[in-house]
């Protein structure tokens, strides 16, 4: 179904924010009105009133950037639509004043100390919420440079954050559908067709079909690699140069030290990913000897072993599978999820010109929202099973923690997500009826976690190698890219693959939209699923309050020290053991149930 088609509760409605534009330029209007005020604190925040007003002030005027920003998600329902780009243009001039006008701040603070900020907090318990972020601020505050070095990278920072938003335009506002010839007639290629064609075509006799397929649904990609390539070569030398100026070892040590996240956390996490590659190799050898195929391309990898499970499943059937898959997690997880779903809060089906992909964004008060595309497949009841985790920790942590501590950082946000995953399977392969379905739920589980794990650790790799590139001066072309991307890929097991000529697969990397908008992302991905796998097992044991105590904690302290508290602690191999292990046993289990 397509979203033109779909009923209205299935689609945003964000008139509780802003009936229409003209209310929302009204508070943007109310914003642009906040920034001279910025200037009365200037030269005054040592004194104790003037520092805790300010903190006032600021938190209002960042709930009220939140309400505006989240408003204009309406404009990925239908990237082509110039209003909403209009209206974050408008925004975005806005934020960019106040970043000027802001630029003072950080010199300011930085000079008062840390000691006696602290001090002030501690004085009044109403301001107390400010001590973590303060704490981390000074942190950072090496790196803060004088006023008038702020001051000018404030100005210029939009001018230099430009290329994100020309990777939308080009991935998706002017995106073309692609025609293909399927079962004798010229159909879209949509995300859902890809899908099914990727899955369940016939293994030996469409293999070239796949193929055409993979280079039709990145023709988009590989028609302007160039300018994708001129795209993310520019965000990386934004990155090297803010890197440079603010005095930091490299672009990794910058993205990091926001989550207080060692670089050596980082490289682990690589170290254990190379070292596990025997995972993703021996899944993929097993599938080509079982479709008994003489060559085996990474367009065959997605090919599913039972072929008659075409269960498909409406939004509402999603739903109730997942409440149940849910329900052991306790009756306030479940009157969460049931705001989380709330009508008008989840746009699901998909259209041409529609955002790719999924999210949840939400919080500082605000009630999460989720967009996905639809396809009635399994995939998308895992998807909203995903998002209803960040949707549902959002809910929690704005309901137990005050703002700003609510805000969680991302580096947390996918151990939420991924351990209703864990459950949706747990409970769907123990419903199971028969052996066939056992095996497509089997078979899409280790999919699922390769391509959280293994995969996402490559996609880490190679943005890593990427920005190494940057910093060391060399270019980035569209070749340079491509083969990078393809080294990187067989060093993480992607040599299981027979080679076929690139033009034929199609050109993928420019689809990570993580590697424009999120530089140094996608290992949280991998990071917070062997965190999720933890606390999965312990509510397999009876005990659920670890993970509740988990998603209630927001942001109040450093992300390692809330995983700490978890049980996780990412420095030790065996933390990722259990995931291995459990990815090698679902493996193994695959393996009987095809051979019984």
């Amino acid at each position: 179904m397509k979203r033109s088609e779909a009923e209205a509760k299935y689609k945003w409605d964000f008139s509780h924010l802003y009936p229409h534009t003209e209310a929302w330029k009204e508070d943007l209007e109310k914003l642009t009105k906040t920034i001279p005020a910025f200037e009365n604190y200037k030269g005054k925040l040592d004194k104790k009133e003037e520092f805790l007003a300010y903190l006032d002030f600021n938190q209002q005027v960042d709930l009220l950037v939140n309400k505006l920003a989240q408003f204009l998600h309406y404009g990925d329902v239908d990237t082509s639509n110039q209003v909403y780009q209009e209206l974050e243009g408008l925004l975005m001039t806005e934020f960019q004043k106040i970043n000027v006008a802001t630029a003072f701040l950080a010199p300011e603070i930085k000079t008062i100390g840390e000691n006696q900020v602290l001090n002030w907090l501690e004085e009044d318990g109403k301001y107390h919420k400010y001590r973590y972020g303060l704490k981390m601020f000074f942190k950072d505050a090496p790196h803060i440079l004088e006023d008038r070095d702020e001051e000018l990278l404030s100005k210029v920072s939009r001018s230099r954050g430009h290329s994100s938003g020309l990777y939308d335009t080009l991935a998706y506002a002017d995106r073309t559908d692609q025609m293909i010839d399927y079962h004798g007639e010229k159909r879209p290629l949509t995300t859902s067709l890809m899908m099914e064609i990727s899955e369940d075509s016939d293994p030996v006799k469409d293999q070239k079909l796949r193929q055409e397929a993979s280079h039709l649904f990145t023709k988009n990609f590989s028609d302007h690699k160039h300018s994708f390539a001129s795209i993310y070569e520019g965000i990386l030398l934004a990155s090297t140069e803010s890197t440079k100026l603010r005095n930091y070892k490299s672009a990794l040590e910058a993205s990091l030290i926001g989550d207080s996240i060692p670089t050596e956390v980082y490289f682990k996490l690589l170290e254990v990913g190379k070292k596990n590659v025997h995972l993703f190799k021996n899944y993929h050898q097993f599938l080509k000897d079982y479709f008994k195929l003489d060559k085996f391309y990474p367009t065959d990898r997605q090919l599913k072993m039972v072929t008659d499970y075409n269960r498909t499943f409406s939004v509402e059937e999603a739903q109730s599978l997942i409440r149940e898959a849910l329900k052991v997690l306790g009756p306030e997880y479940i009157e969460n999820l049931a705001i989380a779903w709330s009508d008008h809060h989840i746009d699901y089906f998909e259209d041409t010109n529609k955002r790719d992909g999924a999210y949840s964004s939400g919080g500082a008060k605000l009630n999460p929202i989720i967009l996905m595309n639809w396809d009635d497949k399994l995939n998308s009841v895992h998807t909203l099973a995903h998002e209803s985790g960040h949707s549902v920790h959002t809910l929690l942590a704005d309901a137990n923690q005050p703002y700003p501590l609510s805000e969680y950082p991302i580096v947390l946000a996918e151990v939420a997500s991924t351990i209703n995953e864990h459950l949706l399977f747990d409970y769907m392969y123990k419903s199971a009826q028969t052996k066939e379905e056992k095996i497509y739920l089997l078979q899409q589980r280790i999919f699922d976690l390769l391509s959280t794990f293994t995969r996402q650790i490559q996609f880490a790799a190679f943005e890593h190698e990427a920005h190494e590139l940057v910093e060391k001066g060399q270019p980035l072309t569209a070749d340079i890219l491509a083969k990078l991307f393809k080294n990187v890929q067989n060093e993480y097991g992607y040599d299981v693959f027979d080679e076929v000529d690139a033009q034929k697969l199609g050109y993928g990397w420019p689809r990570i939209s993580h590697f424009f908008h999120s530089p140094y992302y996608v290992y949280k991905y991998a990071i917070d699923l062997v965190a999720s796998y933890k606390l999965y097992h312990d509510i397999k044991e009876g005990n659920t309050a670890t993970t509740l105590n988990f998603l209630k904690a927001g942001g109040h302290k450093e992300p390692l020290e809330i995983l700490k508290d978890a049980g996780v602690d990412f420095t030790k191999e065996e933390t990722y053991q259990p995931l291995i292990d459990g990815i090698q046993e679902y493996l193994e289990e695959l393996k009987a149930l095809t051979n019984a």
